[in-house]
């Protein structure tokens, strides 16, 4: 079984060569975080270190690993961090959903304002075709007003 494998491995490495070889390193480099830079990727960075990961991405994929036997090797190197995408498990599922947790709830909390709001605009104008004054309250508004003049 084991020889399987290894025969298996090789055949990958013949078969990945030239621009293919090439096409795969960025591939894969494009989806690592640059440990230098932090806000690119390893196929963006010219710093030293992204040059030696694209460099063991190469030599992997030579090896005939695959890009999930890659994608582990970094991260236990180095942490989910380096995955400019997390995982979608565990924690890194929650920072999948949580944006569009965010975007709904923002959404309907505007959503709810924007009916309320409204409800109380029909309330006061509603009030407003009506005269809810009485005539003891309007009296006594006149009075304090004449007082307020005089005085």
């Amino acid at each position: 079984m084991l020889g399987t494998m290894a025969v298996l491995a090789a055949a990958c490495a013949w078969a990945l060569s030239g621009e293919e070889l090439e096409r795969r390193v960025l591939e894969i480099s494009s989806e690592l975080r640059c440990p230098t830079c932090q806000a690119i990727s390893v196929k963006d960075s010219e710093a030293a270190f992204s040059r030696q990961i694209r460099g063991k991405v190469r030599a992997m994929l030579a090896e005939g690993k695959t890009e999930e036997q890659i994608k582990d090797f970094f991260v236990s190197r180095y942490g989910e961090w380096i995955l400019r995408a997390p995982k979608k498990r565990g924690v890194g599922l929650i920072l999948w959903f949580l944006p569009g947790g965010a975007i709904l709830f923002v959404g309907g909390w505007v959503g709810l304002k924007l009916y309320r709001n409204a409800r109380s605009r029909e309330a006061l104008q509603a009030g407003a075709a009506e005269d809810t004054i009485s005539e003891a309250d309007r009296s006594r508004i006149e009075r304090d007003l004449r007082r307020f003049e005089e005085g």
